[in-house]
């Protein structure tokens, strides 16, 4: 099996290779850092099944979704559970999607083999996804303001978690991840982690008078 990882951080790369080079029915493993990377090297050699981020720059995963789709069976392998951006990249080819952190050796070649055989890969919440279809309320609006990888920290500090153990299971390093949030606060109008968090939780902007809907 030839499988194709495409993410533009060179830590979460170098993760997921040590564990495909762990997994007997896989032969070869190649990288991409961006969806325009990912096209010329299948184009050159098609992989089997694609390991496939969302947000990188030049061209995101679901933009390059559908040209890797329709050769090669792909998984969507982000931070992201947000149930719109999983019906997106399901809508677009995806044969399925799992949640950084949740995903172990066994996990991964079981998933690659099921991807291979032609059938679905859903993680919890992409299972709910194609049961219930996305939920229609609940897109932060403060997402557009920041990265997807600003977003996927912001999600993890909201619910109580500690640049450490963010770093661990997003396969970044401590310093990265605060990098991220210092990264965010001036496009939230904050100043410290403490009103970052409260603002994402409330999905309002200080001073602008105007909350998520909940």
């Amino acid at each position: 099996m030839h499988v194709l990882v495409v993410d533009d951080n060179p830590i979460v790369r170098i993760g997921l290779v040590t564990l495909l080079r762990r997994i007997d029915q896989v032969e070869s493993v190649e990288e991409a850092c961006d969806g325009i990377d990912a096209i010329s090297l299948a184009r050159q050699n098609t992989p089997d099944v694609v390991l496939l981020d969302i947000d990188m720059p030049k061209m995101n995963g679901l933009e390059a979704l559908p040209e890797l789709a329709a050769n090669s069976a792909v998984l969507m392998l982000t931070n992201s559970s947000e149930s719109t951006m999983i019906a997106r990249a399901l809508d677009r080819g995806a044969q399925g999607d799992l949640v950084h952190g949740g995903i172990g050796i066994r996990e991964l070649a079981g998933a690659l083999a099921t991807a291979l055989m032609g059938g679905m890969v859903l993680g919890p919440e992409a299972a709910e996804v194609v049961v219930n279809g996305p939920e229609q309320e609940t897109i932060n609006p403060l997402r557009a303001k920041v990265t997807e990888r600003e977003a996927e920290v912001l999600d993890a500090a909201a619910r109580g978690m500690t640049n450490e153990e963010i770093a661990r299971e997003q396969f970044l390093s401590a310093r990265t991840v605060k990098n991220y949030l210092n990264a965010a606060y001036p496009k939230l109008g904050v100043h410290n982690r403490a009103e970052a968090v409260l603002v994402w939780v409330n999905g309002d902007v200080p001073g602008s008078g105007t909350a998520m809907p909940v």
